[in-house]
């Protein structure tokens, strides 16, 4: 049975307030001693009793008050109740203790109420690192695209650099290490894509050398032997475009219709031939116009200059001609704008053609 809540005697002479489970703080300095309340009880007994001795009439004299004795010892105080693992001791039961706090005798000790701790804030994502991860993705994917490759490079490294400082700020982590990986990982793959592109777009024979495309071409009759190397033609000295001049005689090549001619056989103007460079200029400057629109251009130049250098107009004459042009390639990287423009004999002809009126 556990004892009821109330103030009780510790057996120090005060009143503690036991709390139904434990002794608690809250003392009651100078109340009197259940020894003093027997005294009292028994003072009373002893007034009533010699009450009815006194005769009827007389007044009868007050009882003189039952003092307990100061040497009597107390008995030391043992609590109604204590819980498993709480120990009483008498010493610090008979320790006088003194309260600033303690309820008046007879009250209630003061309610303590429960104090909740605030949370911790949560720790958010840096700003920081979030900018850092979305340029680093938009940066591999720039750096993929030729067009925008520079820029894409830039962003990339921007990224990089936020991803990197947003590990060192409040918070968490996760966008830096993300951004840092995609950025490696991306870098790897822009280059990847940048030295592919950089392969398929150039020939890895021109050593910067231009090269072109002969436009629509006279035929022989079938005199001409196909696929003839013409590095092998007797006389022959293999010369880029840059360095042809006007007068430089060639012997007939057939090329491909997508060939690619990067120099050609020049051959002594003595030695029979059929080809013969007459006209060397350059289209006008800016965007590249496209292959037909260049073609025409071409053509147009060289049937100017035609009748200068033979003597004779293109429709009289027994000669044609045709040229080589700048590619797209050749425009963009090498800043090509020259045209060739290339005499052609349906026969073997020794020497110049120049003025030669035919």
């Amino acid at each position: 049975m556990t004892t009821p809540a109330g103030w009780y005697d510790d057996g120090s002479g005060n009143r503690r307030w036991w709390d139904g489970l434990q002794w608690t703080e809250h003392v009651v300095t100078g109340q009197h001693a259940p020894a003093t309340e027997t005294t009292a009880a028994e003072t009373t007994a002893a007034e009533t009793t010699a009450a009815a001795s006194t005769p009827a009439g007389s007044t009868p004299e007050p009882a003189a008050p039952v003092v307990p004795s100061a040497d009597a010892e107390q008995t030391p105080f043992v609590p109604p109740y204590t819980l498993a693992g709480q120990t009483f001791s008498p010493s610090a039961a008979a320790a006088p203790q003194t309260s600033t706090t303690s309820a008046p005798y007879g009250g209630y000790p003061a309610a303590t109420w429960p104090v909740t701790p605030s949370p911790q804030p949560a720790a958010g994502v840096p700003v920081v690192g979030i900018f850092g991860l979305v340029a680093v993705i938009v940066g591999v994917v720039s750096a993929c695209i030729p067009a925008i490759a520079i820029a894409g490079w830039a962003l990339l490294a921007v990224g990089f650099v936020m991803s990197l400082i947003s590990l060192f700020l409040r918070g968490r982590k996760w966008p830096g290490i993300t951004g840092l990986v995609i950025a490696v990982v991306g870098a790897i793959l822009a280059a990847a894509v940048s030295f592919l592109v950089a392969a398929t777009t150039s020939s890895p024979d021109t050593d910067g050398t231009s090269f072109g495309t002969p436009s629509e071409r006279p035929t022989d009759g079938g005199t001409a032997t196909e696929s003839q190397d013409p590095s092998s033609i007797e006389g022959a000295e293999m010369v880029p475009f840059a360095d042809l001049e006007v007068g430089d005689c060639l012997p007939l090549v057939e090329y491909g219709e997508d060939e690619l001619v990067f120099e050609l056989p020049v051959v002594p103007c003595e030695q029979p031939h059929t080809d013969e460079v007459f006209f060397i200029y350059d289209v006008e400057d800016g965007e590249f116009p496209g292959d037909d629109v260049l073609n025409e251009s071409a053509w147009n130049g060289c049937y100017e200059a035609f009748e200068a250098y033979v003597g004779r107009s293109y429709e009289a004459s027994e000669l044609d001609f045709y040229n080589y042009q700048p590619t797209k390639a050749t425009w963009i990287r090498e800043n090509d704008r020259t045209v060739q423009c290339i005499l052609f004999s349906y026969e073997d002809v020794t020497g110049t053609l120049r003025d030669s009126g035919r």
